[in-house]
């Protein structure tokens, strides 16, 4: 009589304990399917180039795939069968339909997919902070995820913070609030117990040295100002804002022959400064991160140093213009709408011809 062979029990799909690089779902769909998990996460990556499907799909498995039990525990539950057919419709809807979706751009899937980046960049901004990836059932890992994006918001306020500090605080507080963050940072790393304060440090250093570096002073308000002088006499040497759109229009200003100097500040945002077309124009411009738009020259980066010093027509009329922007744009046109395109051939557009040379 022969020996009955007991019954192998059914492969379960777990989400692995030991294989991980973030919540176990390329290790656990590895051993489930006996391939190098490599070949899952490779998978996974290059579905992210295809509508980020792969993302929906990793957010899925870690909601709803139960964690490996760990050794000596019981086995969780049989999932019944009617979960796990929902469990595949969703699978097959995303691995299948996503793309489809996508492509028909359809708003269901334009919302899914943010959702789904925001969730895993939650779970990986709460790891950072904590050292604890994402393990336990689905309301764990949303707990973890939200946490992370708790997290996140707060340094998006802190950065915020630190900028317009150091922007209205001068070179000085700018130094002080970097070397605490500094400090921090120190503290953190040989004493432990700090970590949840590395990221709120470096977004406070960040934002701090973004407004040192680019030189962004933020005295003189917010918002937007516009300055539309009838005359020579109403036209102030000097205009300034802090954050926003500071617009100079002399279009409407009875401007005398020779020389009419004007200097422009801004801390962080957009100058504009709109001239009649009989007028020439000389400009020294000086943004820490940004660009200027002169007419027909256009160009942009960082420290960016601009000097273009034409000649007024003999009897002409000339505007030298001096601009420090910290972070933003230095515009100068003929208009507010249109700019100088040469591909359009637009007469109407012509640059800086009121100068003896251009």
């Amino acid at each position: 009589m022969e020996a009955q062979t007991p019954p192998q029990e059914p492969r379960r799909l777990y989400r692995s304990r030991g294989d991980r690089m973030i919540g176990g779902v390329a290790g656990g769909l590895g051993r489930y399917f006996k391939i190098d998990p490599v070949i899952v996460r490779i998978a996974a990556v290059a579905l992210l180039f295809f509508g980020g499907v792969s993302a929906l799909a990793y957010v899925a498995f870690l909601l709803l795939v139960p964690e490996e039990p760990r050794e000596g525990a019981p086995p969780p539950p049989p999932v019944d069968r009617n979960k796990a057919a929902t469990i595949l419709g969703i699978g097959a809807l995303i691995l299948i339909g996503g793309p489809i979706l996508i492509a028909l751009g359809l708003a269901a899937a334009a919302v899914a997919l943010p959702l789904a980046f925001i969730v895993l960049v939650g779970l990986l901004v709460w790891w950072l902070v904590s050292g604890e990836g994402p393990a336990g059932g689905a309301g764990d890992i949303a707990k973890s995820a939200a946490l992370g994006i708790g997290v996140l918001l707060a340094c998006c306020v802190i950065f915020v913070a630190g900028f317009w500090a150091a922007g209205l605080g001068g070179g000085t507080a700018a130094a002080i609030v970097v070397i605490a963050a500094g400090v921090t940072l120190v503290v953190s790393a040989f004493v432990g117990g700090f970590r949840l304060l590395i990221l709120p440090a470096l977004a406070l250093a960040l934002g701090v040295g973004c407004v040192s570096a680019a030189g962004v002073d933020l005295h003189g308000g917010v918002g937007e100002r516009e300055y539309t002088p009838a005359s020579a006499g109403d036209l102030r040497s000097e205009y300034r804002l802090g954050a926003g759109q500071l617009v100079v229009d002399l279009r409407q200003t009875r401007l005398p022959e020779g020389d009419t100097p004007l200097r422009m500040e801004l801390g962080l945002g957009d100058a504009l400064l709109l001239v009649p077309r009989d007028v020439c124009v000389a400009s020294k411009a000086t943004i820490g991160a940004g660009g200027v738009d002169f007419f027909d020259y256009n160009n942009g980066g960082l420290d960016v140093d601009f000097e273009r010093r034409p000649a007024a027509a003999e009897n002409g009329k000339r505007v030298v213009v001096d601009a420090d922007v910290g972070m933003g744009a230095f515009e100068v046109r003929h208009n507010r709408r249109d700019r100088f395109d040469h591909r359009r051939g637009d007469e109407e557009q012509d640059p800086n011809t009121a100068c003896a040379s251009a």
